[in-house]
This record gives structure tokens, sequence and C-alpha cells, in this order.
């Protein structure tokens, strides 16, 4: 019986989009961050009806994030912005920005284009650490809102939402 094929971690990259509220630019979240993840965190209710010995759930939203740690790399942008709002206190839309998950095993037609899901998020950074002598920090992106499916170019760097036309 032949093994089933995991699908690898570095078949999805991650964009965080680092520009101005005029005109974006997303940056590849790779070398540097030493964990990425992606938490749906799916809400739930449950209900027992009186004919029923066991109770009924469904899904009624998701507090989406992403916790992440990164090596203090500042010549890494995604890295060098996220810090920048920890080290300045940023808040509020000061902390806010586009996150965009590419799934590099999912080709579209157009050359360079693939699957990709995006999310506004809120950029938490709870720590700056110590790792025997090298500084890191750990956060959260906190999902803001819905996601957005759609595609992304990852020679254009540009986000193309469902139904839309690539510009």
């Amino acid at each position: 019986m032949a093994l089933k094929s995991v699908r690898q971690r570095r078949m999805q990259a991650n964009y965080l989009d680092i520009g101005t509220a005029e005109e974006e630019n997303f940056v590849l979240m790779g070398t540097g961050f030493t964990d990425l993840n992606e938490e749906p965190g799916a809400q739930t209710s449950s209900k027992r009806y009186v004919n029923d010995a066991s109770t009924s759930k469904g899904i009624t939203g998701y507090e989406w994030q992403a916790p992440y740690t990164a090596d203090q790399i500042r010549s890494e942008e995604a890295i060098a912005y996220i810090c920048e709002i920890g080290e300045l206190l940023k808040t509020g839309a000061d902390a806010e920005t586009d996150y965009v998950i590419v799934d590099l095993d999912q080709k579209e037609s157009a050359e360079n284009t693939y699957h990709a899901r995006k999310f506004h998020v809120a950029i938490e950074v709870a720590s700056f650490g110590n790792e025997d002598g090298e500084m890191n920090c750990e956060g959260n992106l906190l999902g803001i809102g819905d996601v957005v499916e759609g595609t992304f170019n990852t020679s254009t760097k540009k986000f193309t939402a469902k139904g839309d036309t690539p510009s």
C-alpha cells in the first residue's frame, strides 16, 4: 500500500502588506519566521431539543488568528514592519494591514498565479524575546471581518478577489 502524500508547509506562501493606505506592497513572510500557523477558531452554539437525548451543535462564526514567531532579522521587511508596531505601541488602524495566504500547490491558469485567501488583520506583538542571545518577536495576526477568496500573482504581488478582473 502506497503512503499518502502530506502537504508540505513550503507549499503555502504568506504575504503581508507593508504599504500605505494608497498603495499596497505585499512582501513575503519567509526568512526569519520560525513559526506561522493558522487557527480558524470555529465558534459554536449548542441546543438540546426536548425529544433528543443529545445536543445539536452548529458553527456560528470564526475567531481567526495566525500565531507567529520570528527572529528579529531587520533586513526582512515584514519582520521590520511587525517589530515597529510593537516597539512604537501602535494601535487601531496603525496596527492593521492585509495578509494573504497563497496555495502554491493550487496553480491557476494565468502565469505565476495561485489560489489565495486575503484577511484584514490587526498585528498583535505579544513579546520580544531572547533565544540564546538572539532576539525574536512573537504574537498573532488577528482576523478582522471575513476572508476574501481569490488569486495571487507571485511575480506582480497582486491579489485579485474572486469574480474581479486582474489589474
